[in-house]
């Protein structure tokens, strides 16, 4: 009988049955605090069980983790979300027989019991987590995956707290070993309730196209030929292995180090919950947006300076209980949120048809290496703390040797956690990037205010203020802003896109923009935000607006690709100069052949100078030609000196143009020539009456000087000639016309000395 395929699950119904996931999270939660957390190694410890041994008891969970293969076929062939619910509701049934352990005789029998117990604990977890993890691939969108990762950090954090803080008033209230019976039944009680909440997901039904039985296992080859997959699995075994080491050591290395009580330990213990959550909240937010690798990388560069802070730590350090509850919120900060981003990036990694074989190869690897660091943990504990070698004079401390060798395996695990594949994702150099412009601490404090109720006038502003802080972080909220309902949004988004560093993503959304036929001021944005940005990738789309009916848009488009300076098209905005009907367009040209420092299109920008110049009704006010000298002045490579000069001169008369042609008369003074003194007294007389507005007087003394240039051998005195020539027939000179003038003839004859 053919198997009936369920209908595939809508993320909408995803979502909304989300809070199942988060309640189980609750419930297993407060069942861990209570359990296998640190009151199963201040237990132990309080039996009389050595410390090498309690690392054992640590090390059984994650290395039964490699019976997940075994039990790969049931997993294949039955309901996942089934084996999930029974094998984590079986687990807790194992807790209970801890309570017999003190009546046994001897901490060796003590041992022994636990270590049983321990063991079927640990297999009952590894079915389920053999079946869940492939069904979280169902469960979770892979868009918020992130986000739904730090809501279960933050979820947990209550339970987390609360629990401990109970925890640490019972057994500080109380004495005997018996105080941890209550605590090991409640906690039992909570792991049974939690599978509950597993009832309300859906999903995990078998395939009918995935293999069974043997078949599933021989299976295993797809992923075991991933070398992708394999460097992760190195990555995530890695940080696997010093989390569970120094997890596992750094509450004995407290206890003993800094002399703080069982209670009080596991108080201070809960703040790493509460670094988890904080953690897991920022670093979802971030893989939702940036994906896992830069993210991760990040967190393991934080975990090494972590490590490496624990040698400063002495006996006799001042308030011991901060300290150590601050290492044990960065432990959560770092390592937790660290572990989470590497799951995400094994759930959007491993293809669906093959996530049974993926996720169990990633699960057994995580076993090996996670339980045998608590062996190879203990080991070294017990070598060190047994022969206490020496290093350079100094006695080798057994957990400064631990937290050292651990700090060398996140380095490694960072590593190769960087040279993965990650479709879509955001490099770590690049990731980086984004803090190195703009304001990133504006640009996280504005984009939470964005995602609020807002009106279209608060959100017109925040994202005007997303431009202002020139930081690639606030791309995304950009983007978005681009379908927002309100016109002056969008608008105000094109432009604030514009002011970000160039990037792929955000080239790709300002062309998309050029497509909005009908809303010309939002194409005219985008073509200014792309030539500002200096997209030579987006030229062609840029010059089809050349060929537009609308004279704005084609005057946009000129100066764009101007701004971008792709040589591919300046033979036809040459062509606009002279032939387009519109004189803006032909303004838009002229800009753009200055930017382009094209030599070749002096002759026909003089002229075009020429013919503003004399349709001007009033000398005093030419505001379109001096757009003409302003793109002469680039290609003569004068543009700082005559912006500077004449805005000076515009504010004030006379206040630098009688100062230029003073200069340029002490110049022609210095030259040879039996002319030359005389040439310098008339240009200097003119001085007085361009202090007043009078130009044509120094106008026609410049004009006298074009034989000495003309014979210059200044790479640019033929064009100066072409700008002499062609203005000669002008009447009434512009003041802005002799800055340029008096500046470039004294830069053509400073060469002929």
């Amino acid at each position: 009988m053919t198997r009936q395929v369920a209908a595939e699950q809508s993320d909408y119904d995803k979502l909304r049955r989300i809070p199942y996931l988060y309640a189980f999270n609750v419930l297993n939660m407060a069942a861990l605090v209570c359990t296998v957390n640190s009151p199963l190694a201040l237990y132990a410890a309080e039996l009389g069980i050595e410390k090498g041994r309690i690392g054992m008891l640590g090390g059984i969970m994650p290395f039964a983790q490699v019976l997940c293969i075994a039990f790969l076929p049931i997993v294949m062939a039955y309901s996942q979300r089934f084996i999930t619910g029974a094998a984590y509701a079986s687990r807790y049934i194992f807790v209970l027989p801890w309570i017999a352990a003190p009546f046994l005789g001897s901490p060796e029998q003590a041992f022994w019991l636990l270590f049983g117990c321990m063991t079927a604990f640990s297999i009952s977890r590894t079915l389920a987590e053999t079946a869940i993890y492939p069904w979280s691939q169902e469960y979770m969108p892979r868009q918020v995956r992130g986000r739904i990762s730090g809501v279960i950090s933050l979820a947990i954090l209550p339970v987390a707290l609360g629990g401990s803080v109970l925890i640490q008033l019972w057994l500080d209230s109380r004495v005997g070993i018996e105080r941890y019976f209550p605590v090991f039944v409640i906690g039992a009680l909570f792991g049974l309730t939690s599978v509950l909440s597993l009832i309300g997901l859906r999903g995990g039904n078998p395939r009918p196209d995935t293999p069974r039985g043997l078949a599933s296992i021989r299976a295993m080859r797809t992923p075991v030929r991933d070398g992708n997959f394999w460097l992760y699995l190195y990555s995530s075994g890695t940080q696997y292995f010093a989390y569970t080491a120094v997890n596992l050591f750094l509450v004995l290395f407290f206890r003993e180090r800094l002399g703080i009580s069982s209670g009080q330990l596991v108080l201070l213990i809960a703040l790493v919950p509460v670094g988890g959550a904080l953690g897991g909240l920022i670093a979802g937010w971030f893989v939702d947006r940036y994906g896992t690798r830069a993210i991760r990388v990040t967190l393991q560069s934080w975990q090494v300076v972590l490590l490496l802070s624990l040698l400063l730590i002495r006996p006799g350090v001042v308030f011991p209980e901060i300290v150590a509850g601050a290492i044990f919120f960065l432990m959560g900060l770092l390592f937790q949120s660290s572990i989470a981003v590497g799951s995400i990036y094994m759930l959007n990694y491993v293809p669906p048809a093959h996530k049974e074989n993926y996720m169990t190869l990633a699960y057994a690897s995580d076993g090996i290496i996670g339980g045998g660091a608590t062996f190879i943990a203990s080991l070294l504990l017990q070598l060190l703390d047994a022969h206490r070698p020496t290093l350079l004079g100094m006695t080798v401390d057994s957990y400064e040797a631990l937290f050292v060798a651990c700090a060398v395996v996140v380095v490694t695990s960072a590593l190769a956690f960087a040279g993965l594949k990650e479709s879509g994702a955001t490099g770590v150099r690049a990731f980086f990037a984004n803090f190195g412009s703009g304001s990133a601490i504006r640009a996280l404090l504005a984009i939470p205010r964005y995602g609020a109720l807002t009106s279209e006038e608060r959100r017109q502003e925040l994202t005007y203020g997303f431009g202002g802080t020139r930081s690639s972080l606030v791309k995304e909220e950009l983007i978005a802003a681009l379908s927002d309902p309100s016109f002056d949004v969008r608008h105000e988004a094109i432009q604030s896109l514009g002011r970000l560093p160039p990037g792929p993503a955000v080239i790709r959304a300002l062309e998309s923009m050029l497509d909005y036929e009908g809303l010309e001021e939002l194409q005219y944005a985008a073509l200014t935000s792309l030539g500002r940005l200096r997209a030579r990738e987006s030229g062609a789309a840029i010059a089809v607006f050349l060929d537009s009916s609308s004279a704005l848009l084609r005057a946009r488009a000129i100066r764009s690709l101007g701004e971008i300076r792709d040589e591919t098209y300046l033979p036809r905005i040459r062509q606009m100069l002279r032939d387009d009907p519109e004189i803006n367009c032909r303004l838009a040209a002229v800009s753009a052949l200055g930017k382009y420092a094209d030599r070749s299109s002096v002759g026909g920008l003089v002229a075009i100078y020429a013919q503003l110049a004399a349709a001007d009704t009033t000398a005093s006010d030419e505001p379109r030609s001096k757009v003409v000298l302003l793109a002469l002045a680039k290609i003569l490579g004068l543009e700082e000196g005559f912006s500077r000069d004449w805005r000076l001169e515009e504010r004030i008369l006379g206040q630098r143009l009688p100062r230029l042609i003073e200069r340029l008369a002490w110049t022609v003074r210095r030259m040879p020539g039996k002319q030359s003194g005389e040439l310098s007294a008339r240009i200097k007389a003119t001085a007085l009456g361009a202090s007043s507005g009078e130009t044509t007087e120094a106008f026609l003394a410049l004009q006298a000087l074009l034989p000495r240039i003309e014979t210059s051998g200044h790479p640019d005195a033929a064009l100066v000639t072409q700008v002499l020539q062609g203005t000669r027939q002008i009447e009434h000179p512009h003041r802005a016309l002799l800055v340029l003038l008096a500046l470039a003839v004294r830069k053509v004859l400073l060469a002929r000395r």
